[in-house]
């Protein structure tokens, strides 16, 4: 590879759950911001979204498209590619800083949404397909699942290898205090552009076609999805009010990431894989990331530490060292 440098039960599931409208844009004031190419086998890529309102932490592991470094003003860009020359990874820093988002406190708690109704339902290891009936569209599938595992890493483990996700080491070089919060896996969704999953679309689809006329007055409908696979995996770990978690993304064109200006970044080759180190401290909190392309696994890695962030950098780099 070559380098070029230029208590709600329901919480932890809203985390990995996309709205009832899905996102459309990306939010560039974000510290951090990355852009995701999915491809499974002959796809078409999906674009989802996924954001990090400061001071706010909403988790990732959506797929959006790979887009140019080019609309950006970058003050420096790193490469890496794969044996064939292809770019996998991208990792900009910004010639600008990142903004804070105001967070404006609702006294009145929302009203449910659909979405919500769904998240009632969803039991552990489900996933859920909805369709909320709306005469001036065409019938959009939804998807919400509940694939988390809040016990230990070796139940992750077995999920891992029930799900065919992609592996994630269990952390061996962690500073005293840090325990297991959850690990979880993103499962492969239906779509009629892959060979391998649009049957289980079509099948959707006619059923809820189906139900749609059967029955005019109601407004949702849920079946449950028929799933084996995940192509996406996370783990995180906590100690106090500083996470770190590591992320798994299987199959993927490339990946993109974009850091704004408090930024600094380089390279360290660690057993052979070349990896990008970040560091840089946004509005007084400190964060590190770290992301690398094992070629052997057709995998994208990528680990974060944010919040209230109590580590060196060279203990932040002895975890990642101990993952790859």
């Amino acid at each position: 590879m070559g380098r070029e440098q230029s208590d709600d039960p329901y919480k932890n599931l809203r985390q990995h759950s996309i709205s009832d409208q899905q996102i459309n844009t990306i939010n560039l004031s974000d510290a951090v911001m990355n852009h995701i190419s999915a491809s499974q086998s002959d796809a078409k890529a999906r674009s989802y979204n996924l954001a990090k309102p400061f001071p706010i932490y909403v988790t990732i592991l959506f797929i959006v498209l790979l887009t140019s470094a080019s609309v950006y003003a970058a003050s420096e860009l790193i490469q890496i590619r794969d044996r064939a020359g292809d770019v996998k990874i991208k990792s900009i820093v910004l010639e600008s800083e990142s903004k804070i988002v105001p967070y404006t406190l609702q006294n009145d708690p929302p009203l449910p949404t659909y979405r919500d109704r769904v998240l009632e339902l969803v039991k552990p290891g489900q996933m859920l397909a909805y369709y909320v009936r709306n005469d001036s569209s065409p019938l959009t599938i939804q998807y919400l699942h509940n694939t988390n595992t809040n016990t230990s890493y070796n139940d992750f483990n077995v999920l891992l290898a029930r799900t065919s996700a992609p592996v994630i080491k269990e952390p061996v070089n962690l500073p005293d205090g840090f325990t297991f919060k959850y690990g979880s896996v993103m499962p492969l969704i239906p779509n009629e552009h892959d060979a391998s999953l649009s049957e289980e679309h079509a099948r959707l689809l006619a059923l809820f076609k189906q139900r749609a006329a059967a029955e005019p007055d109601q407004n949702l409908f849920i079946e449950e999805v028929n799933w084996t696979k995940a192509n996406i995996s996370e783990l995180e770990y906590t100690k106090n009010n500083m996470s770190i978690r590591i992320q798994a993304m299987k199959n993927m064109i490339g990946m993109e990431v974009a850091l704004s200006a408090e930024y600094t970044q380089e390279t360290v080759d660690i057993n052979g894989i070349e990896t990008i180190f970040a560091s840089g401290s946004i509005h007084g909190f400190q964060s590190y990331q770290a992301i690398w392309y094992d070629e052997a696994q057709k995998t994208h890695y990528q680990v974060t530490a944010s919040d209230n962030v109590d580590l060196t950098e060279e203990q932040f780099k002895l975890v990642v060292k101990g993952l790859i």
